[in-house]
């Protein structure tokens, strides 16, 4: 038996649900399949009421349960009756328990039952391919792999999963943008085994095409001109949707990244991590006037939007900020976004200089172009902001121009103030909090408070100082 089957036996041995816990879960469906059927019928709501997702295929993780209950209605109910009354019948169901509305394609609601996670999902009971909402394929999706998975290969699925977690790259939510679960069946089914799918992924390229019902057989280029993702993972119960379009392009390359080093060096730690070692507010302030670096730290209190919604709101805020700085001449090495998710966003930005020369040399057009030359000279030669020239240099006009804004702060400050920064591409609902309720840009000194106060926080600056994936070596 070599390294990486040993590896695989005894990972599968701790992420293989016991019979205890078979039975727990088998219980609290049956009584939440129940409770649900009984208020849909209050209701005079005709749905079917079903477990999809891991417990349904028997792929969950040990210990880490989440129950995905459908409420499949009839499609002559309405977008709205689905939004709200299926929610509504799922609120009274489990009135007195702690509730949390999530958003994906339309709401849902999360619950907690015998500390086990409970989604109960809406969506149309409609034939395959006449789609009404994104959620309409998962039933499709669950009976697919039902016949398809035989206990070898759900063995190998959980742990493709174990290795997805233990990487940082498991979970399709817009926070993470890693790899499903449906995914990873997909990938293990159409691969035959762990083993296989990472000796795959370490030779991905771009514009990889995974089809496992064989919808573009013969065919790749269709699938090509369909998709404009570097990973094409055909919906193996839709053939116009890519099931792995929700990937970052930063994960995608880690997956390849992490297969070829766990190929290479076999170990448990892609499994298990060892936790993010917090470093001391010393050691941060070290290391970075070692790299000789400035953070910038934008921060601003809870937005109203749920939880889905608020991490593509920061990711979109902190894209726009940074090319914003960016095009003020700023020099941005990196950048991040963190959030409590309740009472605390942060987006961070790590600069070369947050404060840098206020002159700027700014080149003009070729001494040969006869009537550019003019306007040029008209425009600079006696500005109030021409610091020297214009002069040429070789054969083209320059001139030194003193720069608008030459601190990052006072920029960000300046335009973030005007409308909460929506001329320059914050996100519709961070500007309306920036504008009613104000915000903070703070150098690292004054964001140690809450380095110190919340751990979370720390872990994530630990991380981000150390700069490298969890998983290299």
């Amino acid at each position: 038996m070599n390294i990486i089957d040993d590896i695989c036996i005894k990972v599968s041995e701790k992420v293989t649900p016991s019979k205890e816990e078979r039975d727990k879960i088998e219980r609290l469906t049956k009584e939440i399949i129940f409770k649900l059927v009984n208020e849909a019928s209050k209701e005079n709501i005709d749905a079917e009421i079903r477990v999809d997702g891991s417990i349904a295929k028997d792929t969950w993780l040990q210990g880490e349960a989440d129950i995905d209950v459908f409420m499949r209605v009839p499609p002559t109910l309405t977008r709205g009756d689905l939004e709200v009354k299926c929610l509504n019948i799922a609120k009274k169901a489990f009135e007195g328990y702690k509730i949390v509305e999530r958003y994906a394609e339309h709401p849902y609601l999360e619950t907690w039952i015998e500390e086990t996670r409970v989604n109960i999902v809406p969506c149309f009971k409609v034939e395959r391919g006449k789609w009404l909402s994104a959620t309409d394929r998962t039933p499709f999706h669950t009976d697919f792999m039902k016949e398809k998975l035989n206990d070898v290969l759900k063995r190998e699925v959980r742990i493709l999963k174990k290795f997805m977690k233990g990487t940082g790259l498991y979970g399709a939510e817009i926070k993470i943008g890693g790899f499903s679960g449906f995914l990873c069946e997909i990938l293990t089914l159409y691969y035959g085994s762990f083993k296989n799918v990472l000796e795959a992924a370490s030779n991905w390229r771009k514009k990889q095409v995974i089809d496992v019902a064989g919808w573009f057989l013969g065919r790749k280029e269709e699938a090509y001109d369909l998709f404009d993702e570097n990973l094409i993972v055909v919906d193996p119960v839709d053939k116009s949707r890519n099931a792995a379009a929700s990937v970052f392009e930063s994960k995608f390359w880690e997956f390849v990244s992490a297969s070829r080093m766990f190929l290479k060096k076999p170990s448990l730690k892609f499994f298990y991590p060892p936790s993010q070692k917090i470093l001391s507010e010393k050691e941060v302030s070290e290391k970075l006037s070692k790299a000789n670096l400035d953070l910038l730290f934008l921060v601003f209190g809870e937005v109203d939007a749920v939880v889905d919604v608020l991490w593509g709101q920061l990711y979109k805020t902190e894209n726009a900020l940074k090319n914003f700085l960016k095009a003020n001449d700023f020099k941005v090495f990196r950048s991040a976004s963190w959030s409590d998710e309740k009472e605390v966003n942060v987006i961070l930005f790590e600069l070369e200089r947050k404060n840098i020369s206020s002159p700027k040399k700014h080149m003009g057009p070729p001494v040969e172009k006869h009537k550019e030359s003019e306007d040029f000279l008209v425009k600079h030669l006696y500005a109030e902001d021409t610091v020297a020239g214009p002069w040429i240099e070789r054969e083209r006009w320059f001139v030194e121009k003193k720069r608008r804004w030459s601190d990052a702060e006072k920029l960000l400050s300046f335009y973030l103030s005007n409308n909460g920064g929506r001329s320059i591409g914050v996100a519709s609902k961070i500007a309306e909090k920036l504008k009613k309720n104000g915000f903070q840009i703070l150098s690292w000194i004054e964001m140690q408070k809450l380095y110190n106060n919340k751990k979370e926080f720390a872990q994530f600056i630990s991380r981000f100082i150390d700069g490298r994936p969890i998983w290299l070596e």
